[in-house]
């Protein structure tokens, strides 16, 4: 437990960033991140990770800018990420938890006369998901480092896919998280995830490979930025959505 508490100390200060990055370095995330991200804006990359190494992770919401011409700035972002942790553990996800699936956002939410599975009742991810869809970002659930290099950094950096987003996550992930945005050309807002979150590296590298047994929560905070981030859709406002990749996405005519 001293080793743990240690962590989670260092974990406050601007230098848990390259201690992070040392370790992950030689994992899959780490060289594939140095290999398309870094190799190809080796500038853009250091001024990111100078940048997120200062960021205040104890605030409650904290917000990054790549410094490029802000895109959609004023509307709703691109996209929206939640971490699969919030998935429901009791009653189990019917989905599944390690994953970026949302059976109900994908096949029931557009569709009258449903009823909400009691798993699905109270989840932060179906509720997340819904709002975002509405607003007409994409949804995206955040399961490894890896994956959010190929569904999020790679399309923000190859075609701008991504210019803005809104993430909740875990704290101890921030400035991580914030490094490879920015060095993808993101403007992004990160909302703190609260009970359950990862705290040090050993908790976030278990989840990283989907073990993550305790759900997370969000407080309600974390939902009010959310809806301020999204804006107010009225109930009846139907969604459709369509599945590109990893990510869901507003159907044409949603969007629209």
């Amino acid at each position: 437990m001293a080793g743990m508490t240690d962590e989670r100390t260092r974990g406050d200060s601007p230098a848990s960033l390259y201690g992070f990055c040392l370790r992950s370095l030689f994992r899959p995330y780490g060289w594939r991140f140095a290999a398309r991200v870094a190799a190809r804006h080796p500038w853009r990359t250091l001024r990111a990770f100078r940048a997120a190494a200062t960021i205040d992770v104890n605030d409650g919401a904290v917000e990054v800018n790549s410094g490029a011409p802000a895109v959609r700035a004023a509307g709703p972002p691109s996209v929206v990420g939640a971490g699969f942790c919030l998935k429901p553990v009791n009653p189990p996800c019917p989905s599944g938890r390690a994953n970026h699936d949302c059976g109900f956002l994908e096949h029931q939410a557009g569709r009258t006369g449903v009823s909400v599975p009691s798993a699905c009742r109270a989840c932060a991810i179906r509720e997340i998901g819904t709002s975002a869809l509405r607003a007409g970002s994409a949804f995206y659930v955040m399961t490894s480092a890896r994956d959010i290099l190929e569904d999020l950094y790679r399309p923000a950096i190859e075609d701008r896919r991504f210019p803005t987003g809104l993430f909740l996550l875990c704290r101890y992930s921030f400035r991580p998280f914030a490094a490879g945005a920015l060095a993808s050309g993101m403007r992004v807002r990160m909302l703190p995830l609260a009970s359950g979150a990862c705290s040090d590296y050993r908790t976030w590298l278990r989840a990283d490979r989907g073990m993550k047994d305790e759900q997370t929560t969000v407080d309600e905070a974390g939902m009010a930025g959310v809806a301020g981030s999204l804006g107010a859709r009225t109930p009846s406002h139907t969604i459709r959505c369509e599945r590109r990749g990893n990510v869901l996405c507003p159907a044409a005519d949603e969007a629209a």
